[in-house]
């Protein structure tokens, strides 16, 4: 093969390896998700029969006793999914200093809190894009 031809090859090899490595990144942008529920102190245990998650909120430790998780992105993996796939079930919540800033008052134990973010299932990170904390 001459040189030319050689070096057409190689770099038609290279655009496909490249779109493929595109379209692999693509699809795993992290779910979009919705977590609704009550942060308890780690004291406490949580009902059985109820999911919960070791949560991680910069140096404060909490039970997230969950009433409700949503997909957001409608992507393939359903609600229940999603905790299945955070094992150990413990998750670290990162974010604007206006969210992880009320998430680490202890007064915010007991309160109805709806938070959402992207949810990296490997690293079983939460980065926080919206936070709402309801005293009702």
């Amino acid at each position: 093969m001459s040189m030319p031809k050689a070096l057409i090859v190689v770099l038609l090899g290279m655009s496909v390896l490249w779109s493929a490595v595109a379209r692999a990144q693509s699809c795993h942008q992290p779910p979009l998700v919705r977590f609704s529920g009550l942060f308890l102190p780690v004291e406490e245990r949580g009902r059985s029969g109820v999911p919960t998650l070791r949560v991680l909120v910069a140096e404060k430790r909490w039970i997230f006793r969950i009433a409700k998780v949503e997909n957001l992105t409608g992507r393939d993996l359903s609600a229940l999914r999603l905790l299945q796939v955070l094992f150990p079930p413990q998750v670290y919540f990162v974010g604007p200093e206006e969210f992880v800033r009320p998430l680490q008052d202890p007064e915010v134990a007991g309160k109805r809190l709806r938070i959402e973010g992207l949810l990296y299932t490997a690293d079983r990170v939460l980065l926080m894009t919206a936070m709402e904390v309801r005293g009702d």
